[in-house]
């Protein structure tokens, strides 16, 4: 079972990785105004600020670090019913809208709800 844990973690890990995307938000002078910045810019373009930045062209253009989704953490879920009473408060806790997946990390203690940007009616981002 240990082993199966730290396979299960790796793969999150790495799976973290496949939906981040890089947009660019023009110049960014230091990490307080990617603060300001980036999680502006990753929603309008619906998705999340993952926290990275970085300077492509000095003085003129930086891109923030934006993922499609987040994992966030939701206490014990014991089923897709449960996950379906959970999850949606979860991710409005963190603005977010459920994306409809949600996984076990520590059975019986610990599992994560999917969350990404919701769009109102006409398309734009909430």
């Amino acid at each position: 079972m240990k082993n199966y844990n730290i396979i299960l973690i790796i793969s999150l890990f790495l799976a973290s990785f496949a939906n981040a995307k890089d947009v660019e938000a023009g110049p960014i002078w230091n990490n307080e105004h990617a603060k300001d910045v980036c999680p502006d810019v990753c929603r309008d373009n619906y998705l999340i600020w993952n926290g990275n930045w970085v300077t492509t062209v000095p003085g003129e253009m930086s891109v923030c670090g934006c993922d499609e989704s987040r994992d966030y953490e939701a206490g014990p879920i014991w089923n897709n019913n449960h996950a379906g009473a959970v999850c949606p408060n979860v991710c409005a806790g963190h603005a977010l809208v459920w994306n409809g997946s949600w996984v076990t990390t520590i059975p019986g203690r610990m599992s994560v709800c999917g969350c990404k940007v919701g769009r109102n009616w006409c398309g734009t981002p909430f």
